[in-house]
């Protein structure tokens, strides 16, 4: 026995005359790429789910965030009504309705004065230089702290989440 056949029969391959190595190399080719497919899905499935993942809780945050500034505004909402100005209770109870699923949502309101519509807010409550009477609205704050479902390197563990309405009130000073 040559030496080629010893190697050739320790790695359980069968020497056969030279018209029929084209047909080895084609077996062997061939049977090296079945598991390619398997391979490929071993890869790219977990970077898949991590995408998803972070698109999924990206969403929810952002539904959260939402929610925050819908309470604001029903919080405002309230407070703008005649004879609710006054009514703290009333805007954070109005807050609170409209985000139930916003455990530890936290409210706060002010009453905020402007000489004209959308300017500067003003200190003064009973005139403006040159435009009389200010304008008075009721601004609500709410805040939530949201907790992401995942961590990731570089996103922090908590997200503090604002939001800030305003609506005029009719008054007389």
């Amino acid at each position: 026995m040559t030496f080629i056949q010893q190697v050739a029969t320790s790695f359980s391959v069968n020497v056969r005359p030279r018209k029929d190595w084209f047909q080895i190399v084609k077996r062997l080719t061939l049977a090296s790429e079945t598991g390619s497919a398997l391979l490929e899905l071993g890869l790219c499935l977990p970077t898949m789910l991590l995408i998803f993942a972070g698109v999924s809780d990206y969403g929810v945050i952002i539904q959260e965030s939402m929610q925050v500034t819908q309470a604001a505004s029903a919080g405002a909402a309230y407070g703008a009504i005649n004879g609710n100005q006054n009514d703290v209770a009333g805007m954070q109870a109005a807050a609170k309705a409209a985000a139930p699923n916003l455990t530890g949502l936290t409210t706060s309101s002010s009453d905020v004065y402007s000489c004209t519509a959308g300017g500067a807010a003003v200190t003064s409550t009973t005139s403006c230089s040159g435009y009389g009477t200010p304008i008075k609205y009721v601004q609500v704050k709410t805040t939530y702290v949201a907790h992401p479902l995942m961590r990731f390197t570089g996103i922090p563990i908590t997200l503090t989440l604002t939001g800030t309405s305003s609506f005029r009130v009719r008054w007389t000073p």
